[in-house]
């Protein structure tokens, strides 16, 4: 797969992510975050179970944990950090609006390269640093008609950034070891489901009838969300950096303003467009300008200096 077909199918994860807020904001009207949780990630893994058994012949990811420790705790992690994020995006919504969400999530694009180059030692492109910096400023003008107040919703997006870098940090370790990303993708969820479900049962307790008027909403969740977009992120995260994938998954939050926008009437003004743009000009930077020429730039000012 080339790294340009790869960010398409990851522009497509956005999309479908940024779709699934709306889904995310309406579905709780009768169940809790966790409830929520739970109930699009078993719909999820049912939709991803059919294309993990198929996927066995070609690469069976229980016998290659069994053999590699490592590999078993990375991909039981790829499942903790996914509860990590999704637990405390999902709790953040009953306080805070979709556009708000989307860019305190989008966090997670400085957080990527700077774990990366502190933690993990690994080498960075020049061109990333600017293009996070554009990034996350698009993503605050994509907000700029919230409130960006130091609310509990907003300090739940931001702790839930850090699971999300974790994540995507994770599936470019994994992915290097097994190319099996249905099967990945399943068990994931099924970890998200049942870490989900025990905190659903003793803090929110809903009766089975109370996920009926939501299934609409979870079935969306479950199927584009977790059964498309987590998988297409495996997929194709393959196949570029972290950084990167970082960078482009981040058109999530204009996705999500845009059907915030569309289908709820939170307000999109100029300014937010301007955010949009901003963070599609961070992509290009990122994957189209050269590094040797931002090096160019940087030898030329420390010359001049």
């Amino acid at each position: 797969m080339s790294r340009m077909v790869a960010n398409i199918l990851m522009g497509c994860a956005a999309l479908f992510w940024g779709a699934t807020f709306i889904a995310q904001k309406t579905g709780m009207e009768t169940i809790g975050p966790m409830g929520f949780t739970f109930g699009r990630y078993v719909i999820g893994a049912l939709a991803l179970l059919p294309l993990a058994i198929h996927e066995i012949g070609k690469s069976n990811l229980l016998q290659a944990i069994r053999r590699d420790t490592r590999l078993c705790a990375s991909a039981l992690g790829l499942g903790v950090f996914m509860f990590g994020g999704i637990g405390l995006q999902q709790t953040a919504l009953l306080y805070t609006n979709v556009a708000n969400a989307a860019f305190l999530t989008a966090f997670y694009v400085p957080l990527v390269p700077l774990i990366a180059a502190l933690f993990l030692r690994r080498h960075i492109p020049l061109n990333i640093w600017p293009a996070v910096v554009v990034s996350l400023v698009g993503s605050y003008l994509l907000a700029g008609t919230s409130e960006l107040t130091a609310q509990f919703g907003d300090l739940l997006i931001i702790g839930s950034a850090f699971f999300w870098a974790a994540h995507i940090l994770l599936i470019q370790s994994i992915m290097s070891q097994i190319n099996a990303p249905f099967q990945l993708s399943l068990l994931q969820s099924i970890i998200t489901a049942i870490l989900a479900g025990l905190f659903m049962v003793p803090l929110e307790m809903p009766a089975p009838v109370d996920f009926l008027p939501v299934l609409p909403q979870l079935a969306f969740a479950g199927i584009v969300a977790v059964g498309l977009g987590f998988t297409l992120q495996l997929v194709a995260q393959r196949y570029t950096t972290a950084a990167a994938a970082a960078l482009i998954l981040s058109l999530e939050s204009v996705f999500a303003a845009f059907f915030g926008w569309w289908l709820l009437g939170e307000t999109l003004v100029f300014i937010a467009l301007l955010g949009c743009i901003l963070i599609f000009l961070s992509i290009i930077i990122a994957e189209l300008v050269p590094e040797h020429h931002l090096k160019k730039v940087r030898n030329f000012f420390s010359k001049a200096q």
